[in-house]
């Protein structure tokens, strides 16, 4: 199986490489993007890395770099024709998501991404009855949430007869990468693609199923849950995908949004930012880097860290309904997560999709969301091998 990691030198692209590279059936790595001396310094250190180890099957495995300007369709076009799957990493997803899933479906290719806007959620998934006719498989929203939530979410969902509601929540805590010797400084003047996504989620109207029905909403609203044995948990709404795909999992849902579990001072400061940027005062861009400047970043980690409910875990799924004809809610998370932080949370489930695939666990063509065509108990056994020896530790609790 031969691979285009496009985006492949990013924090999340890099993890997603090194778990592939991990897979016997991948036979080459191409890392792909337009930080061509990025691409080449990590490749360098993969191929470096194998050699030491005296990994033979490494050395059947090429890992090689192309500069590759997503933009560029004729040359977005040619660097797909040449693999079997794309693994997408290049964000944000608002600007790239769409135009990347058309040329591989263009080109007959199977797809995976790590998606977090709704919007190009949406027109993706318009793009299935395509990908079909192209025998295509492809998987969006495949990272830490969207695509361990979504799974986690199932894994809530069916602990009940019946769900009406389901919340998927992340730690803002948890939003972190460890350092692996490769991010670029702020001061190179890079904006980092995560940031401009979060900084879009904050500053735009999120949809979220309402009543039965897709609204939109302003960002941030405030909610509470009453997580099992957990207890009440506070969340702040965000636009991520798993508000619009898993009515199509759950078509009796009457509600469903995600959000972030943080605390009132730091989701207050966010939200003057994103109103800065609603009101056109900031360009998107800056306050990104306002977000990622390295003094502001620690100042955030640390008011978190002393702050923050330390039992919570980083990714939550919580439904609500019924069960044996009462009411009922269950949760669902995951105890251990691979070290590297939001990295390597995010990459290694987009890295799955390849023995998903390669083992026969993805059998229809078309496009998806996680929750539609993944089973979470295959997917979690899988993604419990880079968990240490304890696994994940997927856990799922009901009130009753």
């Amino acid at each position: 199986m031969k691979v285009l990691a496009i985006g492949g030198s990013g924090g999340m692209g890099r993890a997603a490489v090194r778990a592939a590279m991990s897979f016997d059936f991948v036979s080459e790595i191409i890392v792909a993007g337009i930080d061509s001396e990025l691409a080449e310094r990590f490749v360098a250190e993969l191929n470096s890395k194998s050699l030491n180890r005296g990994n033979t099957e490494a050395l059947k495995k090429p890992v090689r770099a192309l500069y590759l300007d997503v933009t560029d369709n004729n040359s977005l076009r040619q660097a797909i024709r040449d693999v079997d799957v794309v693994l997408n990493s290049a964000g944000p997803f608002f600007r790239f998501g769409v135009p990347i899933l058309t040329a591989a479906i263009e080109e007959g290719k199977h797809y995976c991404d790590i998606c977090d806007d709704w919007q190009p959620t949406v027109e993706m998934l318009k793009l299935s009855a395509r990908a079909k006719q192209n025998n295509v498989t492809a998987v969006i929203g495949l990272g830490a949430s969207p695509g361990i939530s979504n799974l986690l979410c199932v894994k809530a969902a069916t602990a009940l007869d019946e769900v009406d509601t389901i919340v998927s929540a992340w730690k803002l805590s948890g939003a972190v990468n460890a350092d692996d010797g490769f991010s670029r400084p702020a001061n190179e003047g890079q904006v980092d693609a995560a940031a401009v996504h979060l900084i879009h989620c904050l500053s735009e109207d999120i949809r979220v199923l309402a009543a039965g029905k897709m609204v939109d909403k302003k960002p941030l609203a405030h909610s509470k849950i009453d997580f099992p044995r957990l207890g009440e948990l506070d969340v702040w709404s965000l636009g991520h995908p798993e508000a619009v795909t898993l009515n199509r999992r759950f078509p009796r849902l009457k509600n469903c949004y995600n959000g972030m579990l943080g605390i009132d001072d730091i989701v207050d400061n966010l939200r003057q930012i994103a109103s800065a940027v609603a009101a056109g005062q900031m360009a998107v861009e800056d306050a990104a880097r306002l977000l990622t400047d390295k003094d502001s970043r620690k100042a955030r980690q640390t008011h978190l860290a002393e702050s923050e409910e330390k039992e919570i875990p980083g990714l939550i799924a919580y439904a609500q309904g019924r069960k044996n004809g009462q009411p009922a809610s269950a949760g669902a998370f995951i105890r251990n997560t691979p070290a590297g932080g939001m990295a390597t949370v995010t990459g290694i489930p987009q890295a799955l999709f390849l023995p998903l695939l390669h083992q026969g666990h993805l059998k229809q063509s078309g496009v998806f969301a996680p929750e539609e065509i993944i089973d979470p108990d295959v997917f979690f056994a899988l993604f419990d091998t880079f968990c240490g020896p304890q696994g994940s530790g997927l856990t799922v609790l009901t009130s009753n």
